[in-house]
């Protein structure tokens, strides 16, 4: 009778050949697999391949189709067709460049809208387009930012830009500050003073965007105007006014030396020209 070790060694012995035995059918198992599934690729390429026609091409339209052939025969042509081959390569470049600068403009044919109003002259232009592909590297330091209150702002704007909205737009919750950046920790010049005012209703179907900046119009990789458009004239001041195909109503004018760009959507026209109003005095 075998002891109660003999046993226990005997119990381990077989259960590491069984383990063992098990391993090597699994092995056997992704080998056949493996082979099964290499088979299939295989099939499935050459199919795709006899559908193509590819094979039914004559040699010199496969030989005509090998980048290797085709620069060969390109070096062999000689000048003449390294010009033209040349010439195409800056063609493609040149339209890569259109696309990868382009911009939303704004058209200014017989759809624009003028009129006069209080004494204001209102020419509405339509803007059409998208978003460009190009996007502005900007790098902000939190070491140079220098908080300040709504009114240091207004001081350093030097106009009160805070605008008249409808009575069911309200601001933004936490909006009541904001800020510049100075170089060298926040002592040097500035370098980035764009302030951002939100307003929007309860559902956010009607909404109202500014943009501040000081001596210039505030950065953008948006719409914008090219600057040839007709501009309307209020209390003075000449701004630039559009409507976008999708009903958002857009401004940007430079006064006081503070340049403001507004964005609005859900608003009426009168609505929109009494925001504008309300920071031109």
């Amino acid at each position: 009778m075998k002891s109660c070790d003999e046993m226990v060694n005997s119990l381990l012995k077989r259960k590491a050949v069984y383990e063992a035995e098990q391993a090597r059918k699994k092995k056997n198992t992704m080998r056949t697999l493996t082979a099964f599934c290499s088979f299939c690729l295989v099939a499935v390429l050459g199919i795709a391949v006899n559908k193509s026609g590819l094979l039914d091409l004559p040699p010199s339209a496969v030989q005509d189709n090998n980048p290797l052939t085709t620069l060969v025969s390109a070096e062999a042509k000689g000048n003449d067709d390294k010009t033209t081959e040349s010439s195409e390569k800056t063609e493609r470049t040149t339209e890569l460049k259109y696309e990868t600068t382009y911009y939303a403009e704004v058209e200014t044919q017989a759809t624009s809208k003028s009129y006069d109003t209080n004494g204001n002259r209102i020419n509405l232009q339509p803007i059409t387009g998208g978003l460009p592909a190009n996007k502005m590297n900007i790098c902000l330091s939190i070491d140079d930012y220098v908080p300040m209150s709504r009114e240091e702002m207004i001081e350093y704007y030097g106009i009160d830009y805070i605008p008249d909205v409808p009575d069911d737009i309200k601001p933004w919750k936490d909006e009541d500050s904001s800020g510049i950046y100075r170089r060298n920790g926040g002592t040097g010049e500035v370098y980035w003073d764009k302030d951002i005012l939100n307003f929007s209703n309860d559902d956010f179907t009607r909404e109202v965007n500014l943009e501040i900046a000081k001596g210039h119009l505030p950065f953008c990789d948006y719409l914008h105007f090219k600057g040839t458009e007709k501009m309307s004239v209020i209390n003075g001041t000449e701004v630039y006014i559009g409507l976008t195909d999708s009903g958002y109503y857009y401004t940007e004018f430079m006064y006081k030396d503070a340049g403001i760009r507004i964005v609005a959507n859900g608003v009426s026209e009168d609505e929109f020209v009494s925001i504008i109003t309300s920071i031109i005095e």
